[in-house]
């Protein structure tokens, strides 16, 4: 497998693991606990990952089978652009600065069920897993995808490879931030 492809699966993985570790356990009051009315929750954190990855997985998913089909491949290490490197960038857990959330991106203000989001981000993290090896082989630097918030933005399939897994990790921060608050809710 490609070595970018291999670090993606890696951090994938690994990210699905930490999420999980972190709202297991968990009480109904404690995941949807918000320290303040404009903060989100560890659940609306879970909910916004989830929806992301959902809406772009599509995209990925045909744009990694039309490049298949084309015979867009390569094993070469892949350079990226100024806009996808700052986009890249700006999914680190502790980015330089913050991305505005598109509206299609926002949680829920409302109660969200726990198991069913965990069911839900399971599900929707399998897909990404599978994406992510699917695109072994593939011209990671050429495969274009644009993004579904704004069809204008379209970035190379092995950008958005490593983003959604850097994107995954930076709300867990956010989420162990919630948790670290000293007024959360204790368990039951």
């Amino acid at each position: 497998m490609q070595a970018e492809l291999t670090s993606a699966l890696d951090r994938h993985d690994a990210v699905t693991d930490r999420w999980l570790d972190e709202i297991r356990g968990l009480t109904p009051a404690q995941v949807n606990w918000r320290s303040a009315p404009e903060t989100w929750s560890i659940a609306q954190c879970l909910e916004h990952v989830t929806t992301v990855s959902a809406q772009v997985l599509p995209a990925l998913a045909a744009a990694s089978a039309g490049a298949r089909a084309r015979g867009l491949t390569s094993q070469c290490p892949f350079r990226y652009g100024p806009l996808a490197r700052w986009f890249l960038a700006g999914q680190s857990p502790s980015p330089a600065r913050r991305m505005r959330t598109p509206a299609a991106y926002r949680p829920s203000d409302s109660e969200l069920e726990i198991d069913a989001l965990e069911e839900r981000f399971l599900e929707v993290q399998d897909g990404l897993r599978t994406t992510i090896v699917a695109a072994d082989g593939l011209d990671l630097g050429r495969v274009r995808v644009p993004s579904p918030a704004l069809r204008l933005l379209r970035l190379p399939l092995g950008i958005w490879l490593q983003a959604l897994p850097a994107h995954t990790d930076r709300h867990l921060e956010q989420a162990r931030r919630v948790r670290a608050d000293g007024r959360f809710p204790m368990s039951r």
